[in-house]
């Protein structure tokens, strides 16, 4: 069983209590504030009106974000193999 506890976090000026495992309160207080400097970018355009609006723009904006990191790292990952390979051959020869 994983031990929790409450963190408040703050988003949009609007605390909330939430229960985070033990260990990971620095992680979420930092995505609590990524989603806070997010929402307020959005807010601030002021193109998208409605708190329920802006949290699904800054949820597609934080999804797009992370299928580019994921591409990243799978074109790495693919370029780390490759290298492995070349140099597995060299040591061959």
């Amino acid at each position: 069983m994983t031990k929790s506890h409450a963190v408040e976090i703050s988003i949009l000026e609007q605390n909330y209590t939430l229960t985070c495992p033990i260990g990971k309160e620095a992680t979420l207080r930092e995505a609590a504030s990524v989603l806070d400097a997010k929402l307020k970018d959005i807010k601030a355009s002021g193109r998208v009106i409605g708190i329920e609006r802006m949290a699904v723009m800054a949820a597609l904006n934080m999804s797009g974000e992370l299928l580019e990191y994921k591409a990243q790292i799978n074109t790495l990952e693919t370029a780390m193999s490759q290298l492995d390979d070349r140099i597995a051959k060299a040591l061959d020869q």
